[in-house]
Parts: C-alpha cells; sequence; structure tokens
C-alpha cells in the first residue's frame, strides 16, 4: 500500500495534538477518526492516538479530584510519568507515521479492539 503524503500528515497531526494546546489534543484526532473511516492507515493512528489521549486525561481528572483530598497528591509522580510516556510513544507514532507504517500505544490495547 503506498501511504500519501496526506495520510502521513493526518496521522502525525493525531499522535501530536497535545501541541495544539487545550482539548486539541482530542478534539483533532475525534474529527480525523470520524472523517478518514474509509482510510485504513490514518483510521488506526487516529483511533490509537485518541484512546491514548482520552486515557491521559482521564487519569488526570481522576487525580485531580484525589488530590483534593490529599491522596492525590501521591499520585502527581505516576500522571508525569504517564505524561511522559505519552510524549515518548506519541513521538514514536508520529515518526512511524512518516515511515508509511502503523503504530500501537503500550497499555491501551484492549480499549482501541473494543472501538
Amino acid at each position: 500500500m503506498n501511504i500519501t503524503g496526506e495520510q502521513k500528515v493526518l496521522a502525525i497531526l493525531a499522535h501530536l495534538a497535545y501541541l495544539l494546546g487545550g482539548l486539541g489534543f482530542i478534539v483533532a484526532p475525534l474529527i480525523i477518526f470520524l472523517l478518514k473511516k474509509d482510510d485504513p492507515f490514518v483510521y488506526e493512528h487516529a483511533k490509537q492516538a485518541l484512546i491514548a489521549h482520552l486515557a491521559i486525561l482521564i487519569l488526570s481528572i481522576i487525580t485531580s479530584l484525589l488530590c483534593m483530598i490529599v491522596i492525590g497528591v501521591l499520585l502527581l509522580p505516576v500522571i508525569a510519568l504517564l505524561w511522559l510516556l505519552l510524549l515518548v510513544t506519541s513521538v514514536i507514532a508520529a515518526v512511524k507515521a512518516i515511515n508509511g507504517e502503523y503504530y500501537e500505544y503500550p497499555l491501551i490495547q484492549k480499549l482501541v479492539q473494543k472501538l
């Protein structure tokens, strides 16, 4: 299969959407995911990115809520490590997309397969 430049750009955008700030890291992969269902390469990359970004968002919200009752303070280093993991894995995913390859984020494949 020949992967076009547009497909690569959309896949990279899905993975690195957190650079957009705010909720762009959820909105961008969601839009790409919904609009590119007919393109297996872009669709799979957007799905991986969307699930990874949603998982980080949910874990961050839970930790923030727990911080209000002090317990969450102990989880802040864990969340920092998860965000670092997202940064590293999304860069790896973007490089894979540039090379026209697929990528699966670690730890979330059961969620991805259900979507």
